[in-house]
């Protein structure tokens, strides 16, 4: 096999390569995605976002959520556990800032 499929083709040769380059492959289907490496983001950046996250939530269950009757007392724990969970983070970066 030959190492040069990730390298463009050289225009100016004459001879058709007769191996596929990746520009010449087709996409991949829409259901199929590139994984990248992700960095490692701080412990601040992260509980940052949790935070943001937990409030969104909260945001979106106080403007109202439509449950059966046996659901209400498992939407009403998730939103105590939620306000919980805003307390702690609040308090987390709190603390790592000072």
């Amino acid at each position: 096999m030959r190492d040069d499929k990730y390298r463009p083709w050289n225009w100016t040769d004459d001879a058709v390569p007769n191996s596929v380059s990746l520009l010449n492959q087709p996409l991949p289907p829409e259901n199929v995605g590139v994984m990248v490496l992700s960095q490692q983001r701080s412990l601040h950046a992260i509980i940052a976002q949790n935070l943001k996250d937990t409030e969104a939530l909260i945001g979106r269950l106080e403007l109202g959520v439509r449950v059966a009757d046996s659901g209400r007392g498992l939407i009403r724990d998730l939103y105590v556990q939620c306000r919980r969970q805003r307390e702690v983070l609040s308090a987390v970066l709190r603390l790592e800032l000072e």
